[in-house]
């Protein structure tokens, strides 16, 4: 196994590890919004875990990405046009995770109106994430 492998393979975990967290957080949301007062402060511990393994998924992909556009490719410049879409996606993903993280703290510190943001900014994530996965696979196919 080469040095290329080895990173692809590491940005696939990244990538695993972002969707479980998308998935999961809808799925447990729903959990949260039916069930009883006692059963959401235990449910609501789950997603906040399940962001930082996110966070680690996407530091991930950030790193063996830009490490592969180098190592592999040679650098941007010959990679198509469906590659910068790609990078496009991951860029806006990433800033939407910062907002994420801003309004998690927020729903820690009581906001309601933050938490109520959370499910609708989840999906805009999903979205990013699978505009990223499509283009990728444009890319190197």
């Amino acid at each position: 196994m080469d040095l290329n492998q080895l990173l692809l393979i590491l940005h696939f975990f990244g990538l695993v590890m972002g969707f479980a967290v998308s998935l999961s957080s809808m799925v447990m949301m729903g959990l949260i919004n039916k069930a009883a007062p006692p059963e959401k402060a235990v449910l609501a511990r789950f997603p906040p875990v399940m962001s930082r393994i996110g966070d680690v998924g996407l530091v991930l992909l950030w790193v063996t990405g830009l490490t592969l556009v180098f190592t592999k490719w040679g650098g941007f410049a010959v990679l198509p046009w469906q590659f910068h879409v790609k990078l496009t996606a991951v860029v806006l993903l990433t800033l939407v995770i910062g907002y994420v993280h801003m309004l998690q703290g927020r729903a820690r510190r009581g906001d309601a109106s933050a938490a109520a943001q959370m499910p609708t900014v989840g999906k805009i994530a999903l979205l990013l994430a699978v505009t990223a996965v499509v283009f990728a696979v444009l890319t190197f196919d």
